[in-house]
């Protein structure tokens, strides 16, 4: 039987939720459809190094400034049109500006936006995300949190799905290490990006450091504009022994990382899904994090991790307390880390909850053509 087409737009494949979430269910997209990945950016070659030559295949970089996109436009929906898919999922801005227009082109064409946070970076952000749910056939969201604001925003006439971020099912055994309040040692993994408040993770490692911790911090990510800024914070504190950049890290490589570590921290000032978050706990991480985005919806303050008050240094410093609290408890500790990992044992994976969901989307395209 012939494979349906599906076209899967996004804007680069590098270190990040989004794409490391796309790249997990590749091999299985590609299994089931006839299918392309549109990379309107750079492919890293790292992070594609596991998939086989024919996966690889499937990803056809378009990297153009943004500044040519008057110019690269029509090349761009001619290679849409000419592949010709039955489904396109866009996701984030620049690819749903392609998906709106590939879509008043090609009416057919299933078209679904895929939505990733609950609040827009910038005006291209709103005005191409705000067009895609307006035209899109189905909606598809990392989270209940972003599923919520799509609605409550948009009221979108056409079904909204949250799909699991979950790269892979949890662990046999919770991989966190035993922990041990004489070296305590925290981990960031995300983009290096002032919505990410770095320099607040840096101040939670002084505070420990000044109450007599033993306390370090080993920061993962791809540099989003602030790794500057933040190394000079970190220089400026005196903290350089403590506080250390180690560089990107690709998928297989975060669930090593994971045992090495008693705390991921992650003080962002808006997230959707916040996956780092959520894969640290399903491996038995305590994670002392702000309540944005998604995540008050599967964690539970001192319960299955430990929630943070940015909004005043009051508010924080009363935080740093609570954290100091769980630090000073070892048996606490272990009953959050262990809270955290059994609450997610059973999750299902972006791989299986995608592929269901556009089952589901092509399922009600050929219903209605019956009609």
């Amino acid at each position: 039987m012939k494979k349906q087409k599906l076209l899967y737009i996004l804007h680069d494949v590098q270190i990040g939720g989004v794409e490391v979430a796309m790249l997990s269910a590749l091999p299985e997209l590609n299994r089931q459809f006839d299918l392309k990945v549109m990379v309107l950016g750079s492919i890293d070659a790292n992070i594609t190094s596991h998939l086989s030559a024919a996966e690889k295949a499937c990803m056809v970089p378009f990297d153009y400034k943004l500044s040519m996109y008057p110019l690269v436009i029509p090349k761009m929906i001619r290679f849409i049109l000419s592949f010709s898919p039955d489904v396109m999922i866009c996701s984030l801005w620049r690819a749903s500006l392609l998906g709106v227009i590939a879509k008043k082109l090609r009416p057919q064409i299933r078209f679904i936006s895929f939505i990733h946070n609950t609040a827009f970076f910038h005006r291209f952000d709103r005005l191409f995300s705000q067009a895609a749910i307006r035209h899109a056939d189905s909606i598809f969201t990392d989270s209940r949190a972003t599923a919520t604001f799509v609605t409550r925003q948009f009221k979108p006439s056409v079904p909204v799905e949250v799909i699991s971020f979950f790269t892979s099912h949890s662990p046999d055994f919770k991989t966190a290490p035993p922990f041990n309040n004489q070296d305590v040692r925290f981990m960031f993994l995300g983009r290096i990006n002032s919505v990410k408040n770095l320099p607040l993770a840096v101040d939670t490692i002084r505070y420990l450091a000044d109450r007599g911790y033993n306390a370090s911090l080993d920061i993962y990510g791809r540099n989003d504009g602030m790794l500057e800024t933040v190394t000079e914070y970190i220089r400026t504190g005196q903290l350089e022994s403590r506080v250390r950049f180690r560089g990107e890290v690709n998928g297989s490589k975060k669930l090593e990382l994971f045992r090495n570590y008693n705390f991921l921290i992650q003080l962002s000032t808006n997230e959707g899904m916040a996956m780092s978050v959520a894969e640290a706990m399903q491996n038995g991480l305590v994670c002392f994090v702000t309540a944005v985005g998604e995540i008050p919806n599967y964690a539970e303050d001192m319960k299955t991790a430990i929630f943070a008050d940015i909004s005043s240094t009051q508010a924080f410093h009363h935080s740093l307390e609570k954290l100091e609290s769980v630090i000073a408890d070892p048996r606490l500790y272990d009953r959050i880390s262990t809270s955290s990992y059994e609450g997610f044992k059973t999750v299902g994976t972006y791989s299986e909850s995608l592929i269901r969901s556009i089952g589901g989307v092509l399922r009600g395209s050929s219903a209605a053509g019956s009609h």
